[in-house]
């Protein structure tokens, strides 16, 4: 539990659902172009109302152009200008810069201060036209001139869209074609072309009628609306472990990280607001054996891989991603089969059933490095109320485990929350280099309240922890096997940049020209075939130490799992042992990890420092949660350990 990036039942509990987000800046999106997140947001966006305003002002606008039942005059339309175009453009730009989106800010800003300045040049009062008198040439070159400035200024935001946004290109192309045609007609007048005048007019105004219908269109649009590359449109208690159940979760884990993240594919896939929706009936049956569930990782993982680098870049919260964990039946792989689970024999009854039967992603507000979350007993219930600095998962989760200090104690409560609990607020702040679809940002927790019931290893009557059950030292035995798991990310992590980064040599790295015992393939060079095989020894060690860790807790769990008698036979010296057993793994994943997650640079060479490329992300994310609590203390442990024949005392981290 002692975790604050990686997380950890009452049947009332309710299913959380997550809303759509409508976000100018996540519109119709070609994939393979790395794009910077929009900042996260606490309020909704406008976009409809400027996207609709903007689409009904240029429509009507247009039917004059194009002189339509012999409408020539524009005047009428001076109201929709400044009221409904020029004050809603304008606001809801100001309401786009308050949540982050700064292209949306200067688009609506845009076009907003157009209307309202053409309204002026058409409103009597204003004297702008009166100003020319009888000299019309030069009122007509003055309004092409002024057309022409729009039209330049739209071409940026052409040129801005072109690389991302299908929807934002056709609507600048076809308003800068309206703006320059429209343009070009006054100055046809100006010349006395009158015929070219109005042939050119009308034509804007084909150009401009077709731009307000498809802002008009895309309104109402969703993901399916146009198929495209697209993301959005207008969006978008303690285990009971057994012998077998370490080696499946290292492997489990290990593997998983692994494929998911070195597939070298082309980032071209479709996500909507349903991207992985085939699945569902693909695998509307679970696994039943522990090859069965492995193999499902490995296809879950592949599909995750495919656009691993993309999602990164994106940084946007991993809905869809958690869905397909779901689809894949990997949430369930703990529980019984009763519930509709896989069975491998890992946990413990009430909430078991809550989460298999609903399918719960769970997420974690844990952190017990810090007393920063207080707990009060409220009759038949207890209250938390505090402050995390990291949570894990939580934004996309359906429960919440939240962790905090009882009143006027030292004791922890570790308890189950609806995550839609409306005490629960994400800050949304997470914008660390590493982890990035982790969702770890910090979360404030505002009076919520679960059963005394519902805190975990706690005597609800006493309002008092059961020593019989946290006291002893198979209570603590949950922290090292986190941190088992954790040594298995590093490995995946590792694992994957090895794979990623073979794949990238053996197919684009170029041999170097200048060594004077030059090689015709990057893969002939001895430095590289030196790098590679260094890299390979070490991680072949470390994940025979990995197993062989595995190897220990499951003969721990399998020795003294069963009832309160039993597990109470462990002892304190063998519970050490394990600790240590499991910060070898850690030292030598968390050095192995990181040097090859790094390493891997110096036999890809330059072009694969690319963000496209995506090879950073391997490294940025071992590196951030290795961080996690350092690991001299582990070397510390083990040098304890190795001299003095001193066994760790537990901690949250040991």
């Amino acid at each position: 539990m002692a975790t604050s990036f990686a997380s950890d039942g009452n049947a009332s509990l309710p299913v959380k659902n997550n809303g759509a987000h409508t976000d100018i800046e996540k519109q119709l999106t070609n994939q393979n172009i790395p794009i910077q997140a929009a900042a996260p947001k606490s309020l909704g966006a406008g976009t409809a109302l400027a996207i609709g305003v903007f689409g009904t002002t240029l429509t009507t606008l247009s039917l004059s152009l194009m002189e339509w039942r012999g409408v020539t005059i524009t005047n009428v339309y001076v109201a929709n200008f400044f009221f409904a175009a020029a004050f809603g453009l304008v606001v809801t730009a100001q309401w786009e810069l308050s949540i982050g989106n700064g292209f949306a800010y200067t688009v609506f800003s845009a076009f907003g201060l157009f209307y309202a300045g053409y309204a002026a040049i058409l409103t009597p009062s204003f004297g702008i036209i009166e100003a020319y008198g009888d000299d019309t040439v030069q009122l007509n070159n003055a309004l092409g001139f002024f057309m022409i400035l729009w039209t330049v200024f739209v071409l940026t935001f052409l040129i801005a869209s072109l690389p991302t946004n299908l929807v934002y290109i056709a609507i600048f192309f076809t308003v800068d074609l309206g703006f320059l045609t429209v343009a070009a007609s006054y100055f046809a007048a100006a010349d006395g072309h009158e015929a070219s005048s109005i042939a050119l007019k009308k034509a804007g105004g084909v150009f401009c009628f077709i731009a307000g219908l498809i802002g008009c269109a895309h309104m109402y649009c969703s993901s399916w609306w146009l198929s495209t590359p697209s993301r959005h449109c207008m969006q978008a208690p303690r285990p009971n472990l057994n012998s077998r159940e370490v080696k499946l979760v290292n492997e489990f884990v290990r593997h998983t990280f692994l494929s998911s993240k070195c597939n070298m594919a082309s980032n071209n896939v479709t996500n909507g607001d349903a991207p992985y929706s085939e699945y569902k009936q693909k695998w509307s049956s679970i696994p039943k054996d522990e090859t069965g569930w492995l193999q499902r990782a490995q296809e879950v993982a592949d599909v995750l891989a495919v656009d691993a680098g993309q999602r990164d870049r994106e940084n946007k919260a991993p809905h869809a991603e958690v869905t397909l964990l779901k689809y894949g039946g990997l949430l369930k792989v703990l529980g019984p089969r009763k519930y509709g689970g896989g069975e491998q024999p890992w946990s413990a009854e009430r909430f078991q059933k809550l989460i298999i039967e609903n399918n719960y992603f769970i997420g974690g507000a844990v952190n017990p490095r810090d007393s920063d979350l207080k707990i009060t007993s409220q009759g038949n219930k207890v209250e938390f109320e505090g402050f995390k600095h990291f949570n894990t998962g939580g934004v996309v989760s359906d429960l919440t485990v939240l962790e905090g200090v009882y009143e006027s104690t030292e004791d922890h409560i570790f308890a189950f929350a609806p995550t839609s609990d409306p005490g629960i607020k994400f800050s949304n702040d997470w914008k660390n280099i590493g982890l990035r679809l982790t969702e770890s940002g910090s979360v404030k927790i505002d009076k919520v309240a679960v059963p005394w019931d519902d805190a975990l290893g706690w005597d609800p009557a006493k309002k008092q922890p059961r020593s019989d059950v946290l006291k002893i030292p198979f209570g603590s035995l949950l922290l090292p096997t986190i941190q088992l798991v954790f040594s298995n990310f590093y490995l995946g992590i590792a694992l994957g940049a090895q794979s990623y980064a073979s794949k990238y040599t053996t197919s684009k790295t170029r041999a170097w020209p200048f060594g004077g015992d030059n090689k015709e393939h990057a893969t002939d060079e001895f430095y590289i075939l030196s790098t590679y095989g260094n890299f390979h020894a070490h991680l072949r060690a470390a994940v025979a130490l990995a197993n062989a860790s595995g190897e220990e807790v499951s003969k721990i769990y399998a020795s003294y799992s069963g009832d309160l008698a039993t597990r109470a036979k462990l002892t304190a010296r063998e519970r050490g042992e394990l600790a240590e057993w499991v910060a070898s793994t850690k030292v030598v994943t968390t050095d192995t990890g990181l040097r090859v997650t790094a390493g891997v640079f110096e036999v890809t060479g330059a072009k694969a420092t690319s963000l496209s490329v995506g090879l950073d992300r391997f490294f940025r994310d071992i590196r951030t949660h290795t961080l996690h609590d350092p690991v001299a203390y582990k070397n510390r442990e083990l040098g304890r350990f190795q001299l003095l024949d001193e066994v760790p005392e537990p901690t949250w981290y040991t």
